[in-house]
């Protein structure tokens, strides 16, 4: 793997020399750091098809083309936050990969919370947000598959560490915000990425022995959108209210309509949180689908 061109790195850069001595990984071993690149998931990507094992991580100082779901550009600067892929080959059916998103955004969310002692939510479908909603860390998951086989996916995650509000686009400073002004102060990037990596692989593992299950309990325990009232923007740009009532055993986000009818299950729209309501101790429940079943898309 080409790594760029040798530039100094920034005192508290997340090296592989810094990470790897303090991480306590079985899975997360194979360590590239990047002063620059375009994006990291581009960089796993291409090494995945190239035959890398599992559990290679890339993490780059800046990104110049990050993005987030549908194509969204994700402002990655320079020793300011997180912005790192890794990769992953599971043996799940294909139509459960998106549930990995949850799985990393609970490990962020787990590990936000154990090293700066700032408490913060899951958004579904692929968020980690402060208590009053803004934005510190989005999760993209790219799969390739042959049938029902995964060959690969690869889970890029970013986490605003330490932007002051100046340092966000005008257009996402109302709506972003970074642990380091949760904290009150700056937050060490190491240990974060250590304690995400940790997490990240105890509950892949548990994935891959027992399924999603606690995850999704995880998930709900600590959710930002249950029992909230919302907006849901469908892929071709239908936008309907409702509040949403459950996560689903398949991932599915269960929304009953503000108009009322049957509650409809959500897989791939935009979800945002109207600011009417706070969240219901009852939505918390662990609710499956009709019949015990699963959902087969997305």
């Amino acid at each position: 793997m080409d790594v760029g061109p040798g530039l100094p790195s920034p005192p508290d850069a997340p090296t592989p020399e810094r990470v790897l001595a303090g991480l306590d990984t079985a899975l997360f071993r194979q360590l590239v750091y990047l002063p620059e690149t375009g994006s990291t998931n581009d960089v796993v990507r291409a090494e995945a098809r190239a035959g890398a094992p599992e559990g290679l991580v890339v993490i780059a100082d800046r990104q110049t083309a990050g993005r987030g779901r549908r194509g969204r550009a994700w402002d990655s600067p320079a020793g300011l936050g997180l912005w790192f892929s890794v990769l992953l080959r599971p043996t799940v059916p294909p139509r459960q990969a998106p549930l990995l998103a949850l799985m990393a955004a609970a490990a962020v969310r787990d590990a936000v919370a154990a090293t700066a002692g700032v408490p913060v939510l899951v958004k579904w479908p692929n968020d980690v947000v402060s208590q009053d909603g803004r934005k510190l860390s989005g999760i993209l998951v790219e799969m390739e598959a042959d049938g029902d086989f995964i060959r690969h996916c690869v889970v890029g995650i970013g986490v605003n560490v330490n932007q002051a509000l100046e340092d966000f686009p005008p257009e996402v400073r109302e709506t972003a915000t970074s642990v380091g002004l949760l904290a009150g102060g700056p937050v060490a990037r190491v240990p974060l990425l250590q304690a995400i990596l940790a997490g990240l692989e105890a509950r892949y593992r548990r994935v891959l022995a027992d399924g999603f299950g606690a995850v999704l309990d995880e998930v709900r325990r600590h959710s930002a959108t249950l029992g909230r009232d919302v907006q849901v923007v469908e892929t071709g740009g239908q936008a309907w209210d409702g509040r949403a009532v459950a996560i689903l055993d398949d991932g599915a986000l269960l929304v009953e309509p503000a108009g009322g009818g049957e509650a409809r299950r959500v897989y791939a729209a935009d979800v945002s949180i109207r600011e009417t309501n706070a969240p219901t101790r009852e939505a918390n429940a662990s609710i499956r689908p009709p019949g015990g079943g699963r959902a087969t898309s997305r």
